[in-house]
């Protein structure tokens, strides 16, 4: 499991389930960026990730959002959310066909495609953009993981992000061609598939974790993969 290990602990409960051993193996390290937010009024907050919304209090505005985790970390830090969408670009569609042009503050990671901003932008939304948190790269895994894919006893790789993707088949080596890369979009399986081959790149037919874990349940078995 490549995400932060503080952002994969649920992950892991849910492969226990499915009979899997999950197995650390973070790509990442999330700090604060200390960012000071702007005064207001704005009247929309947006985030594209429940990490953003850990790093700052509550803004005086309702959140708009990508994906439920981060509608529920939205809920209890106070927000009131007023629009969910699966991934940036279905989001920038609902606020412009349920919306008016706002001043919006957008709760942002230092590392990301600008697509949302921009957008949104274009169409004359005042858009205020704060990074609040950096994901710095991981130099090395740790040895026991290291040790874990010599072995083979590691038999696929959980991948969310085209980034991660990248980062952790770097990490991974010759291995890489053996394991099953189970991918959270086709964006991120096209990664997989220029370092990997195809024959063992799947992808989750939603962007969503949920379908993430359906898709491993249904390719498993055949598969005969065990840990992950």
């Amino acid at each position: 499991m490549t995400r932060p290990v503080d952002e994969a602990a649920r992950t892991a409960a849910k492969l226990v389930s499915l009979g899997h051993e999950p197995v650390f193996a973070p790509v990442l390290e999330i700090a604060s960026t200390g960012a000071a937010i702007p005064g207001g009024p704005f009247d929309l907050v947006i985030a594209t990730s429940a990490r953003a919304l850990h790093e700052v209090e509550a803004i005086a505005a309702p959140l708009a959002c990508v994906g439920e985790k981060t509608a529920a970390a939205g809920r209890k830090a106070g927000y009131a959310v007023t629009a969910v969408a699966p991934d940036a670009a279905r989001l920038v569609d609902l606020l412009l066909r349920d919306s008016d042009a706002k001043k919006v503050l957008y709760l942002a990671g230092r590392e990301r495609r600008a697509d949302l901003e921009t957008s949104l932008r274009a169409a004359g939304w005042a858009v205020e953009v704060v990074e609040v948190y950096a994901a710095r790269p991981v130099s090395a895994w740790p040895a026991g993981v290291v040790a874990a894919l010599a072995e083979g006893t590691i038999d696929g790789a959980l991948h969310y992000s085209p980034r991660s993707a990248e980062l952790a088949l770097n990490l991974i080596g010759e291995a890489r061609a053996r394991l099953a890369h189970y991918c959270l979009s086709p964006a991120v399986a096209a990664v997989c598939a220029r370092h990997a081959g195809t024959q063992k790149v799947f992808t989750a037919s939603q962007p969503t974790e949920d379908y993430l874990m359906t898709l491993i349940g249904e390719q498993s078995a055949s598969l005969g993969v065990k840990t992950i």
